[in-house]
């Protein structure tokens, strides 16, 4: 009897194991966190301003710059400033050929270097109803500051010193009719830097849209109405001591 008791007893602890429930396994770990890499914000090209204005494209997409359809004699007269601007501010590799080239210029093409002149004042005289001078002095100053501009100056003496051999060897019947080419070689790593700047700027919204973060909004503040003033201390006030009590 005690042994079928035993037997029943050891059943009925085989079911009740049986029944229990399963042990549940852990939850996976989660995943590792993903680290977001920001690449540094883009950088003006060549060191140039954070505020540099760019020119207006005209409708073929190109920038419209001093130098933009440009022929004739004004071509040679502002190719010849170009190149002057050149041969006092480029002192690279290319300086020893450049100026002597340019001197060069001076010398053998001095006849069309005086006729263009009297051309451009004569045009732009006519164009502004004065006698040109003063005129042809703001264009002079202005076409110096463009050639001149830091960020384009590597690409612009190289390409200066190559226009300048061209020039300094072309015969002088010759060099008006071909200014309008040599000036725009000049004009061209302006018109590079500009492009270069204009991605930037495209580049720098991007980043600014994706990784910048959005400016704090502030509710406007409600303005809390003074408390009304007391009666004045006119002891105070007066900067008189109140009376002393007696003793």
């Amino acid at each position: 009897m005690n042994l079928s008791r035993k037997i029943v007893a050891i059943g009925l602890l085989a079911s009740v194991a049986a029944c229990a429930p399963k042990p549940v396994a852990p939850p996976p770990p989660p995943p590792e966190p993903v680290a977001v890499v920001i690449p540094p914000r883009p950088t003006p090209p060549n060191y140039a301003s954070l505020t540099q204005i760019l020119p207006m494209r005209g409708l073929d997409g190109r920038f419209q710059t001093l130098n933009s359809n440009v022929s004739g004699d004004r071509a040679f007269w502002q190719l010849k400033i170009a190149l002057n601007v050149a041969a006092i501010g480029c002192r690279g590799t290319e300086e020893p050929t450049l100026v002597a080239a340019y001197n060069n210029i001076i010398k053998n093409h001095a006849k069309p270097i005086r006729s263009t002149e009297k051309t451009v004042i004569a045009q732009l005289g006519k164009e502004n109803g004065t006698n040109g001078i003063a005129a042809r002095d703001k264009l002079s100053t202005q076409l110096f500051n463009y050639f001149a501009q830091p960020p384009a100056q590597r690409d612009f003496c190289a390409r200066a010193n190559e226009v300048a051999q061209i020039v300094s060897s072309t015969p002088t019947a010759q060099v008006i009719e071909q200014a309008p080419a040599n000036l725009a070689r000049l004009d061209q790593p302006f018109l590079d830097f500009y492009e270069a700047y204009a991605k930037y700027q495209a580049d720098v919204a991007a980043w600014d849209a994706q990784y910048a973060a959005s400016p704090a909004i502030y509710a406007p503040s409600t303005a809390v109405p003074a408390a009304p003033a007391g009666p004045a201390d006119t002891a105070a006030t007066a900067g008189v001591n109140p009376p002393a009590t007696g003793s």
